[in-house]
């Protein structure tokens, strides 16, 4: 089998990024020293991908790399066609194991490069529009402002009069700033300094056991302004973002703290940073003293303008989470539905064979939703109606077994799909169709594997399987339209720029003869 060489995946791996995805047509904007992606998919429009040069970095899912991982995960790309486009239809030129060449394309090293130095930016002689903007607009204490002015975190830029947020180390010195405008009309105007280490952020170090994590320094400063007590006690934190990594460092500095509260913003970025975060949280200890404090608006700062009578932004639900409820209400109703035909069916296959049929069936259902895929079926009614009926069988062989094995009778259909649906978590469900399928195949693959008579691993399988029919399900209600109008986009490009440069090589033809 033909592969690429070494040499040819180090030459993809060296595209530059930002000139590829602009004339791909893709949003790009400069923050600083680099650009962000514009993207969009189910949860809304998002600028978590930094681009520079030829390296990227998802902060949004903590993963990044080089073009050629970019382009898999961007672009739902296998290795050979995203090695084709970085190559400009370039050839493999050796033969060997497939493993060794994802193996070195996926090797991610750093490149050896002189870190910007940090410097912060000059301070303005007062802060006229610091105090003007954050007491006016934003409606802060003025204690509380003053407050981190005091500490020395908390300024007024000279150049621009925008507002400078300082990160600190436990010892106070600085070590990274982000700013942001006190100019209404450009409030979405936000820059992390060059130079910054983001292991550290604006922050509070207070002498108590608990510590308060927010998205955004004025979300900090609106929740200690709301406060009616001493809020000096406790510690504060603002990721500006949704990276953990700040978190990590400060609980690495602060050995105190043993109570941990997510005050992350009410909406679909920070419901699924506050999933992740906490599941961050438990492997390092913390997982029975981490809760999430969500605000009543979407976010603390929306919370505080309600309160001075300014209509603030209402909190926002995961739209994947909304998916996952609604197709296991769909499932509960269908259910109790105990005359419809489909229930009927199955009631008397069962009946008839027992629960090998609902095994036979989920294999069945499988091979229809692989063919449907394979096929890219313009109708998905087809390959939907098999994923639901996956689901549901799947969730019968779970009812099944704990009926066997002298389970409560309280434990039905519906409590066994309550509990999957509380344990659904969209940061860890980002896969496309393909892969899911691929997922599944190997499921049904595993279940020739596991003893008949091993009730235990049957029922793992079986929730397993519910499972990765119920996302599969989601993901065509959600992310499917994104992901496809993104792949035609990409494809069109391709035929376009083949079209040229057909066109362009005759020319060149007649010009050499």
């Amino acid at each position: 089998m033909a592969l690429y060489t070494n040499e040819q995946i180090e030459k993809a791996n060296q595209t530059n990024l930002e000139e590829y995805l602009q004339r791909r047509g893709e949003i790009l904007k400069r923050r600083g020293s680099e650009f962000v992606l514009i993207y969009k998919d189910a949860t809304g429009e998002h600028d978590s991908i930094s681009i520079r040069g030829n390296l990227w970095y998802d902060h949004k899912n903590l993963i990044g790399g080089y073009p050629i991982k970019f382009m898999e995960e961007f672009y739902g790309l296998d290795f050979r066609g995203a090695m084709k486009e970085l190559l400009n239809g370039e050839q493999p030129n050796i033969s060997g194991k497939k493993d060794t060449e994802i193996a070195v394309a996926n090797k991610v090293e750093v490149q050896k490069s002189e870190k910007p130095v940090f410097q912060l930016p000059e301070k303005a002689d007062n802060m006229k529009h610091l105090f003007a903007y954050l007491l006016q607009t934003r409606f802060l204490s003025k204690d509380v402002v003053q407050f981190f002015v005091d500490q020395k975190t908390l300024y007024q830029e000279k150049q621009h009069n925008n507002i400078v947020f300082v990160g600190t180390d436990q010892d106070g010195v600085p070590k990274s700033a982000s700013k942001k405008s006190t100019v209404e009309k450009s409030k979405g105007f936000k820059m992390t300094c060059t130079g910054s280490d983001c292991s550290y952020g604006f922050c509070w170090r207070g002498k108590s056991e608990q510590l308060y994590v927010f998205e955004a320094a004025i979300d900090l400063m609106s929740f200690a302004t709301m406060r009616n007590d001493d809020w000096t006690t406790d510690s504060y934190l603002a990721l500006d973002g949704l990276s953990p990594k700040s978190l990590l460092q400060f609980l690495e500095e602060q050995k105190h703290i043993k109570e941990i509260v997510l005050c992350l913003d009410y909406d679909a970025a920070g419901i699924e940073a506050c999933d992740k975060i906490m599941d961050i949280l438990a492997e390092q200890g913390y997982g029975a003293n981490s809760m999430w404090l969500h605000p009543l608006y979407k976010d603390w700062n929306e919370q505080l303008k309600a309160e001075h009578g300014v209509t603030a932004i209402l909190p926002q639900t995961h739209p994947k989470k909304d998916a996952y409820h609604t197709i296991a209400r769909k499932l509960g109703i269908m259910n109790a539905n105990t005359e419809s035909p489909y229930m009927k069916w199955r009631r008397q296959e069962y009946q008839k064979k027992g629960l090998d049929f609902y095994l036979e069936q989920i294999k069945r259902d499988f091979k229809q939703a692989e063919k449907s895929v394979k096929r890219a079926d313009v109708d998905t009614k087809p390959l939907l109606a098999s994923i639901l009926r996956m689901a549901d069988l799947s969730v019968c062989v779970m009812c099944e077994i704990e009926k066997e094995n002298g389970f409560p009778i309280l434990t039905t259909y519906q409590k066994l799909i309550v509990q999957i649906e509380k344990e659904y978590k969209p940061y860890l469900d980002k896969a496309r169709m393909e892969r899911r399928i691929q997922e599944m195949k190997d499921e049904i693959g595993h279940l020739r594997k596991i003893d008949p008579q091993d009730a235990l691993s049957l029922f793992l399988w079986a929730r397993n399987m519910a499972d990765m029919a119920m996302r599969a399900e989601i993901y065509m209600k959600t992310d499917y339209e994104q992901d496809l109008e993104r792949r035609t986009r990409f494809e069109q490009q391709q035929t376009k720029e083949q079209i040229e440069s057909e066109k362009a090589e005759p020319m060149t033809m007649q010009m050499g003869g």
